[in-house]
């Protein structure tokens, strides 16, 4: 899968089901969405895992809200784009920016490209003022998950450079 395949998945996703909201999207998609509290703070960020024609997703109980959400658009891209993969295997995501994983690769540019518009970035790009870490705080990501949606822009033509490296472990911490 491309870049451009996925961003073109992604739109497909928000034109059907009318949502930039994870748990919406997640709702949409008929997956039953729980948090636990069995891995501790530094535990595993989230899974998904199909059962009894039910996918379930659990999240990390323990992560903030703004982690938790980029953790359940994570778990959202699995559902949309690894459904097969799914249903042969949970998949647990202890590292949910892992670059070294197809699968985890392509879950972290949809999970950027939906969270995040293109038009955003490009409204406070435009901006003299603004630097990389003042447009994540506009935005309300992490630098981290921001690079991803860097690098999604510029496969599909845009002109910018990475500030930082994709950084495949940055939730780990």
């Amino acid at each position: 899968m491309t870049g451009e395949y996925i961003h073109r998945e992604v739109q497909k996703a928000k034109a059907k089901y009318k949502t930039n909201d994870p748990y919406e999207l997640l709702d949409a998609l008929g997956v039953n969405l729980r948090e636990s509290r069995a891995y501790g703070p530094r535990g595993l960020k989230g899974y998904c895992y199909f059962s009894k024609r039910t996918i379930f997703v659990v999240l990390n109980a323990f992560l903030p809200e703004a982690e938790q959400r980029i953790v359940a658009m994570h778990e959202a891209a699995h559902v949309i784009l690894h459904q097969d993969m799914i249903r042969v295997a949970p998949m647990k995501d202890n590292l949910i920016y892992d670059m070294t994983s197809r699968t985890e690769y392509q879950a972290n540019l949809f999970a950027a490209d939906y969270l995040i518009s293109d038009e955003e970035v490009e409204a406070l790009t435009a901006q003299e003022d603004m630097d990389y870490f003042r447009i994540c705080k506009e935005l309300y990501v992490s630098p981290d998950l921001m690079s991803f949606k860097l690098f999604s822009m510029i496969q599909r033509g845009y002109r910018y450079n990475l500030p930082q490296d994709l950084n495949s472990k940055f939730l780990k911490n």
